[in-house]
């Protein structure tokens, strides 16, 4: 269940249950649309998806086609999305019956999406075909190579770092929106992986995504073929281990000839000799687990046949003109393994605690302090940021991993506890409830009342990230990423805006 920001009063037109944890409430589900517009919804479907047991992929898939009338009906217009559903399903060729897919049998590290124009989505597709543009390795495609010059269609893109980072997706989007000429990309997920079937990307009206004349969607999938992955959760084929096969080259930073992204932990980590912070020591995580490797020992020949499947995504969007909307966007904080001048690492290891240890005393701790939304390398778009500007905080989760026990954000100067999210593990073996997985991680979310007002910050503030892990054993390639959703204040005529923290 979500911890929330303190709830108010309860208020007619809103679906609210209520759960009392400690002194804060919780709430399992509710509808954010407070009589605004009404929401409709629609499903699309990738391409399908081929992949071997113990297969990666982690690259993007071929743009695919809105529904006509989706396209026709905002055509010169903004959509405006509340949320976008991911399910990773097996459709039967004959019936057209759809399955979902457990997390034993593909798990999902991590996804993003984007939704825009086909001309914008497929210069990003065409110039990232076959990898994952921001990590984890540094090839790159394009007529010109690594040049930053010339029109955007004869540009490579430039290795930003992993999709999963704020400060990533924000200067990534800023090279799609060269492609979108201007238009509004909306972005979804980024560090959503083995959560997403319990985590709700649900903003409150007035806040939305927003694109501009959407054509067109594309998915970034990063997922892993866990067949013949004995033991389920215990077989740690999620943790993407590096393998016998893997040729590691620490000298020159390659991973199989190619190099890796830096290495960026926090003094902290470096301290301790973390040993997912070098090549040297560098076990298994997001840099031995790129587009067509193998996660097992043995590799399937060509007699196996591979697995089929598809990512499903539903739309809920409003179906009229949103009054007021409020476009949010992805601030560039926070990760647990970075600091005030780095973005971070991205991955670190968990250490087994003392062997005999108590239970009670064999937790992992890890903390960062970074600016709230202030770009790490370069200005955005060649321009300067104001670090006095101010965002207000609307959705709020913490992406982790297997064993994590939760994290929290903290306002540095005023001390004030912003969001604590708390991982949900499954029981079963069912689709969205398997048994030891992560299967949830439900947001903070801030709006209208009954909810209470969205926190607004300086975008130069500094936010503390504390990330807790289980440490009866240990974990290779863990995450404690925030995913944040934020939107400029409101035009005041000129009023001085009310920080409120």
């Amino acid at each position: 269940r979500a911890c929330f920001a303190p709830f108010r009063t309860a208020m007619a037109g809103f679906s609210v249950v209520a759960f009392l944890l400690g002194a804060s409430l919780c709430f399992s589900q509710f509808q954010f649309t407070q009589g605004f517009e009404r929401l409709r919804s629609f499903s699309v479907y990738s391409e399908r998806l081929l992949l071997r047991p113990g297969e990666v992929h982690n690259a993007f898939v071929k743009p695919v086609p809105l529904p006509e009338y989706i396209v026709k009906q905002f055509a010169n217009k903004t959509m405006h999305l509340q949320k976008v559903d991911l399910d990773i399903v097996r459709v039967d060729g004959s019936s057209g019956k759809e399955e979902p897919l457990p997390l034993t049998a593909v798990y999902n590290h991590h996804h993003a999406m984007l939704v825009g124009t086909q001309h914008a989505l497929e210069g990003i597709f065409n110039r990232s075909r076959g990898h994952d543009p921001l990590g984890p390795n540094q090839r790159l495609t394009g007529r010109r190579g690594h040049q930053d010059h010339g029109p955007a269609e004869a540009r490579a893109l430039r290795p930003r770092g992993c999709m999963m980072h704020g400060a990533a997706v924000n200067e990534f989007l800023a090279d799609v929106a060269e492609f979108a000429k201007g238009g509004k990309v909306a972005a979804f997920g980024g560090a959503s992986g083995a959560e997403f079937r319990g985590t709700s990307t649900a903003l409150p009206a007035p806040y939305t995504s927003a694109s501009s004349s959407p054509e067109s969607f594309m998915g970034l999938l990063h997922f892993i073929n866990m067949r013949g992955a004995k033991g389920g959760v215990r077989s740690k084929r999620f943790e993407c281990p590096c393998t016998s096969a893997r040729k590691i080259d620490p000298a020159n930073g390659t991973v199989d000839g190619q190099k890796v992204l830096p290495f960026e932990c926090s003094l902290e980590l470096l301290q301790q000799g973390n040993t997912g912070c070098s090549l040297s020591t560098y076990i298994g995580g997001y840099r031995c687990c790129e587009h067509g490797v193998f996660l097992s020992e043995d590799i399937p020949g060509p007699e196996v046949p591979p697995d089929e499947l598809r990512a499903k995504y539903t739309f809920t969007y409003y179906d009229e003109e949103l009054v007021g909307a409020r476009p949010v966007r992805k601030p560039s904080c926070c990760d647990a393994t970075g600091n005030e001048t780095h973005k971070g690492n991205i991955e670190y290891d968990v250490p087994r605690c003392p062997e005999g240890s108590p239970p009670e005393f064999c937790e992992h701790v890890t903390m960062s302090v970074q600016p709230f939304d202030l770009p790490m390398n370069r200005s955005r778009n060649g321009s300067a940021i104001d670090p006095d500007e101010v965002l207000e905080l609307v959705h709020a989760w913490g992406h982790q991993h297997v064993g994590a026990l939760g994290m929290e954000l903290f306002h540095v100067r005023s001390g004030q506890l912003l969001c604590r999210t708390r991982p949900q593990y499954g029981n079963g073996s069912g689709a969205g409830d398997e048994s030891g997985f992560v299967v949830g991680i439900p947001p903070c979310v801030w709006g209208p009342p009954p909810l209470s007002p969205p926190p607004r910050i300086r975008r130069g503030d500094l936010l503390r990230t504390m990330a807790r892990y289980n440490s009866s054993e240990a974990r290779h390639g863990v995450m404690s990423l925030w995913l944040m959703d934020a939107a400029p204040l409101a035009k005041t005529n000129g009023a001085k805006a009310d920080v409120l923290v």
